[in-house]
């Protein structure tokens, strides 16, 4: 599935929501959507639901937030992890670092278009 990503706030965090394949031929896409979308002033929601395949190059993008996130007293919250993102984060043993939410419609009502 081809990848996309679509960035909205409304108020509070940015949403950053990611469909299809993050892998080698779409990280740098998905890493400049990102720095797009996030100046790291907010705390950031990235709704992965609809993440069918996520390979160690998207998961590179997604530490690289975590760690400016961190850096700048911000949180990142997944919303939604499909089975693909989970397995990914489980088998690099870093789950935990990430906050994991349900369904955006679901944790941040207003937010939902």
């Amino acid at each position: 599935m081809e990848f996309s990503s679509t960035a909205s706030q409304a108020t509070g965090p940015v949403v950053l929501t990611v469909a299809g394949d993050v892998d080698l031929a779409a990280h740098s896409r998905f890493e400049a959507d990102l720095q797009e979308a996030w100046d790291a002033s907010t705390d950031l929601v990235i709704d992965c639901s609809q993440v069918t395949f996520l390979d160690s190059m998207g998961l590179r993008v997604l530490v690289h937030a975590m760690q400016r996130a961190t850096a700048n007293n911000r949180s990142i919250v997944l919303a939604a992890p499909s089975d693909p993102v989970i397995r990914v984060l489980d088998l690099a043993g870093i789950r935990s670092l990430f906050t994991e939410v349900g369904p955006i419609a679901d944790a941040e009502p207003d937010l939902a278009d």
